[in-house]
């Protein structure tokens, strides 16, 4: 396994157009939610990749505090592919992406952004 953390501007083209195609695939085509996936904020996000055999199968969206909500860091547009549900992956990238906003910014609480029914996990 592979993991990127990097802002909007190091993504590469294959990059981008992996995050966004994994986005399409899971929240408007599996989930059937119909809603505007490019909102402004990608270009002020640290994007963590997870890629298995040049395959996207995780993604996140990190932001610095003060980005989306005040003094606090936040986690979205969280996602495992299909066929990696089941096992460790999503324990991994919740983690790794907590763990990355405690070492970049150990004084600001984190929020973690999930539709109704995931908020629990």
């Amino acid at each position: 396994m592979e993991k990127i953390i990097c802002s909007f501007n190091e993504l590469n083209p294959i990059q981008l157009y992996d995050l966004l195609k994994l986005r399409q695939d899971v929240f408007i085509i599996e989930q059937n939610c119909i809603y505007q996936d490019f909102d402004g904020y990608d270009e002020k996000a640290f994007h963590f990749l997870i890629y298995d055999n040049n395959e996207l199968v995780a993604y996140s969206r990190i932001f610095s505090p003060d980005v989306k909500y005040k003094s606090e860091t936040s986690i979205g547009r969280i996602i495992v592919s299909k066929t990696k549900r089941g096992g460790t992956l999503g324990k991994i990238l919740i983690q790794d992406s907590i763990n990355y906003c405690f070492s970049n910014y150990p004084e600001n609480t984190i929020r973690i952004e999930a539709q109704a029914e995931l908020r629990s996990y």
